[in-house]
């Protein structure tokens, strides 16, 4: 017959407060001895609309009730009050009002938390009442407590960044550390292997006569290495001058030369290197190492007496 009555009891007074759109929540219905119990309130209010409530100090109100014993039940004490907060979230014209409690049991029993009042259009009322069991052992689940159902529900927590950032403070942290360490690295790395500074044409042409020097083809088909002896100097006066010499004869070149009223030691040193490519390409004539070494120093003349003047900044 108690179990009944408790059961009307505790379905009359949701009812009620779902006609005034309340809201009870709970983390458990089974918890330890010890742990921590949530038990949330929350009212839909419309705009402009207040609520009064006092929260207990110190203890939960909560009796404790038996098989055998009357609804009523006894005193419980043992419920400690370890965290309240409340607060009101709007949103499209109308406000929730939150409460939030955390609670310990330190004691064991089937336990009645008691329906807390509140103020609200200037009328008393009662959040709902809550059945919970506290053990020493946690309950197994399944097992439902009296075979009570009730309307509670487990609780809503909303995302709130303020309260993530307090509790995970430490993720951005280290993700802006690693961010850090990535730009340095990538800093560092750029300072330690600077940037190739490009060749100067003096530059790039002289290291072309270099390769063909190492190569030392001349010595077995001085044909092949006085064609590629010819392109570089080709190659270079078309770059220096901006004219293309690579598909003009000797003929014509030196008559666009003459047209760029050159230096006439310069263009001396250039007529005579191209007369004696053009004996070994097309008279086949070989020359001698003297003569070969004589080539190579008057192209490089060539190259360093016609090239630009190179300034250094500091």
């Amino acid at each position: 017959m108690t179990r009944i009555v408790l059961i009307l009891s505790l379905t009359c007074s949701w009812i009620a407060s779902f006609a005034q759109e309340v809201s009870t929540y709970v983390s458990s219905k089974e918890v330890s001895v010890g742990e921590v119990l949530v038990v949330q309130y929350e009212i839909n209010l419309p705009k402009g609309q207040g609520i009064r409530f006092n929260p207990p100090v110190g203890d939960f109100p909560c009796k404790r009730i038996a098989e055998q014993s009357n609804l009523a039940g006894s005193e419980f004490t043992e419920l400690e009050i370890v965290g309240y907060s409340d607060t009101v979230l709007n949103s499209n014209g109308t406000s929730l009002w939150r409460a939030q409690f955390k609670l310990i049991p330190w004691d064991t029993g089937t336990l009645v938390l008691q329906p807390l009042p509140y103020l609200l259009n200037n009328q008393m009322d009662y959040f709902t009442s809550i059945l919970i069991e506290s053990s020493f052992v946690p309950s197994k689940k399944g097992i439902r407590i009296y075979d009570i159902d009730e309307s509670i529900s487990p609780i809503k927590k909303d995302f709130i960044l303020s309260e993530f950032l307090l509790k995970y403070y430490w993720i951005p942290v280290i993700l802006i550390l690693m961010l850090l360490l990535i730009i340095w690295f990538k800093r560092r790395k750029r300072s330690t292997y600077p940037a190739p500074i490009p060749l100067t044409l003096k530059q790039q042409t002289l290291q072309s006569i270099e390769k063909i020097i190492q190569k030392k083809q001349w010595e077995t088909n001085q044909k092949i290495h006085y064609t590629e002896f010819s392109f570089i100097l080709r190659w270079y006066l078309s770059a220096r001058y901006n004219i293309n010499l690579l598909e003009r004869t000797t003929f014509e070149t030196i008559l666009l030369l003459n047209a760029l009223a050159l230096d006439e030691y310069l263009l001396a040193q250039i007529k005579q290197i191209f007369a004696e490519v053009d004996s070994v390409k097309f008279a086949k004539t070989s020359l001698t190492q003297e003569q070969h070494e004589k080539l190579l120093k008057q192209l490089k003349e060539v190259v360093i007496i016609s090239s630009p003047v190179e300034t250094q900044h500091v």
